[in-house]
């Protein structure tokens, strides 16, 4: 039999004995006996919904074993037999547990052990109850708590009359204050100086009333520093709906002011120079012709670049570049008075608006100034650089009487004093001519390309040594239906100022690519046909697929293009250009220094660009052989291309003598009028088929 089967009363009368399983029945808390092997001996109908079961029978039929049944970690189990085993009674154990969904719950037991006579452990009986709310209750409040410490908020709690009750671990960050020097002290938080008392205290009525506000405002350090906050203050109402307690939230956002201020500054300046840029030049310049037209005064426009600027960029590197604009600047600032406006127009130009001028004597008073601060020289890295510049000036109302137009013939009598070499000039109608030739030469680079106007021409490429075309370079021809032939020269540089030089350049690289697909239909094609790139288009984050598109449409291997850059697009940023150069040659195609020698390039990083061929300047050929300089400088160049394993290829090649020497010192590649003028693509595939007349047999000099 047995003995711990259960049994409330053994006995007593039938009314205590019903008594005591009414209590057992209709208890709230779960009741239960096991064995300590742990099985259900009995459980009451509390235990049952405890654990999600429909009654008792299905939970000590389902729960057999429960160490591995019912705990979440059978251990639990362990701890609770032990604790039983060594002093018979278990107080308040807690532990998480299954219940009959596999739903984890938190749950409270007390219990006993039920001993025999002779001391030995007949059963465990005790009572369960569902403490999982009071868990959850109690994790909310301990999360709650330690966002209260390590939220990067200041937070700050108040009573009804602004008494501070608790801050945190923020607060005393940001403020410097601790919370024993603020708890119990009315509210000082603020820096009223810088809100107002009534704004600040309509700012507590707000949120008494409304539950809360929320916006920006002004809050103080220890040290009596104010500093800009965002702020939330939430009102929490007690039992009479009133407004019982506060909680502020704080915070610093003085970095995100100074973001502003500097997101506004460099809106509205140039970064390099930190002078005003163009668009706020020409607000500043729509201000002063209105007060101007207002006070029937006149205003001069001054209109300056430096002259040679580019040499002086391309010579010595953007480095020196950007400082002599930093000390032209200075120096402009110098000139003017402090209701005057400078500004950094872009590149190499700058603008100075002068207010309430007499006349233009006045303006040539600054414009001398100007002159002779730019005859002083410039120190920079110990070099001592000399930079001209040519100012030009227009009049309001003499000359135009709004800011476009005003700074347009400023910028009209600039370059005609360019120009004609001098310092400076003065606006005149008849400058209003050169200005419509520039316009109207950019709405013809529109038309013509709309229309198709232009061409390529191609010259050879020839290698002396085998007597063969080695390449084509494609070269851009414009023929305009009434001017005539115009020269890259001429429209290459309004195209760029115009902005349609990447559309230019689009259609050279297309053009360029179908035909050497049609040459190569034709089996005359010459083993590369290169192309120029521009400036912009080398920059063009859509390069790679631009090229990628022109080579798919023709059909063309991306071993067959090649593509020539100048040394000056590279110094700019030379780690992007390289990037640039890599994402070219990973496709196949070849890339070839253009110019190489005249510009500026770090030897660290030419050992670095992913290039195949250095193409020596015209400048360092025209004078051979008898230039021994030059003649140094192609021997050195060769010797460096050899060296890095680069290919070398000379142009403007128009003497044998000139061809000799060059084959004498290792350049074997020449491009020239030697050999042919850039024809079209007919005259060129006849070259090709038949090859260059009488090609000459260029021997090295004895």
């Amino acid at each position: 039999m047995n003995t711990c089967a259960f049994s409330i009363a053994s006995d007593g009368d039938d009314d205590d004995i019903g008594g005591y399983r009414s209590l057992f029945e209709n208890a709230v808390e779960g009741i239960y006996r096991t064995t300590p092997d742990g099985r259900y001996l009995d459980a009451n109908p509390a235990l049952a919904r405890i654990y999600g079961y429909g009654d008792p029978a299905e939970l000590i039929a389902g729960l057999t074993d429960i160490a591995r049944d019912l705990y979440v970690n059978p251990a639990d189990r362990d701890r609770f037999k032990a604790s039983l085993d060594r002093d018979s009674v278990v107080r308040n154990f807690e532990a998480r547990v299954y219940d009959k969904d596999r739903n984890v719950i938190w749950i409270a037991e007390n219990a006993r052990s039920v001993r025999a006579i002779d001391g030995r452990i007949l059963c465990y009986e005790g009572t369960v109850q569902d403490i999982t709310e009071r868990k959850r209750s109690e994790e909310s409040l301990r999360l709650a708590a330690a966002v209260f410490e390590t939220v990067g908020e200041a937070i700050v709690v108040t009573d009804a009359r602004r008494v501070v009750l608790a801050v945190n671990a923020a607060f005393e960050r940001i403020t410097g204050w601790n919370a024993d020097e603020v708890a119990g002290r009315p509210s000082d938080l603020f820096a009223i100086e810088m809100i107002g008392i009534a704004e600040m205290e309509q700012t507590w009525r707000l949120a008494a009333t409304g539950g809360v506000w929320s916006g920006e405002s002004w809050a103080r350090r220890k040290d009596d520093d104010p500093f800009p906050v965002a702020l939330t203050i939430t009102a929490i109402a007690g039992e009479d709906s009133a407004a019982d307690r506060y909680v502020l939230l704080l915070r610093d956002i003085t970095t995100h002011r100074r973001d502003e201020q500097r997101i506004r500054f460099h809106a509205s300046h140039d970064g390099l120079t930190r002078l005003v840029n163009r668009r706020t030049v020409m607000e500043g310049l729509a201000d002063s012709i209105a007060r101007a037209e207002h006070s029937g005064e006149r205003l001069a426009v001054l209109y300056l670049d430096i002259n040679r600027f580019k040499d002086i960029n391309d010579s010595f590197g953007h480095a020196v570049g950007d400082e002599l604009l930093r000390q032209v600047a200075r120096r402009l600032k110098a000139c003017v008075r402090a209701s005057d406006i400078i500004g950094r127009l872009g590149g190499d130009e700058f603008a100075v608006v002068l207010p309430s001028v007499a006349d233009s004597g006045t303006a040539e008073v600054c414009v001398n100034k100007v002159l002779y601060a730019f005859a002083e020289p410039y120190g920079i890295n110990d070099l001592e650089l000399y930079a001209s510049t040519s100012v030009g000036v227009a009049l309001y109302p003499d000359d135009a009487d709004n800011a476009e137009s005003l700074l347009s013939r400023a910028d009209a009598a600039m370059y005609h004093a360019k120009r004609n070499g001098h310092s400076f000039s003065f606006f005149d109608p008849d400058m209003d001519r050169h200005v419509a030739e520039r316009v109207n030469l950019e709405n013809d680079l529109r038309h013509a390309l709309a229309e198709g106007q232009f061409r390529l021409a191609y010259q050879p490429k020839v290698d002396v040594t085998t007597r063969r075309v080695v390449g084509a370079e494609a070269l851009i021809r414009w023929r305009h239906p009434e001017r005539g032939e115009i020269s890259p020269a001429r429209f290459i540089p309004v195209a760029e100022r115009a902005g349609l030089i990447g559309a230019i350049d689009d259609w050279v690289l297309e053009q360029a690519c179908a035909q050497m697909a049609r040459w190569r239909d034709q089996r005359l094609a010459p083993p590369s046909i290169s192309v120029n790139l521009s400036p912009a288009q080398f920059l063009d984050g859509r390069l790679k697929d631009k090229v990628k598109a022109a080579l798919t449409g023709a059909g063309l291997p991306a071993a067959m293009l090649e593509l020539e850059i100048t040394e000056t697009m590279m110094a700019s940023d030379m780690d992007r250009a390289i990037e640039i150069l890599g994402q070219l040659t990973a496709m196949g195609i070849k890339v070839s220094l253009d110019d190489f020698g005249t510009g500026y390039s770090s030897l660290a990083y030419l050992k670095l660009f992913p290039v195949t061929t250095l193409k020596i300047d015209r400048t360092f050929v025209d004078d051979l052989p008898d230039d021994a300089k030059n003649g140094a400088i192609i021997a050195s160049i060769v010797a460096l291309a050899a060296n890095l394993g680069f290919s070398v290829i000379a142009e403007g090649v128009e003497t044998p003598a000139q061809a000799a020497f060059l084959a004498e010192s290792g350049c074997a590649t020449m491009q020239g009028y030697l050999f042919s003028r850039p024809v079209d693509a007919e005259a060129f595939g006849r070259l090709l088929d038949q090859g260059l007349p009488g090609l000459l047999a260029v021997s090295a000099r004895k």
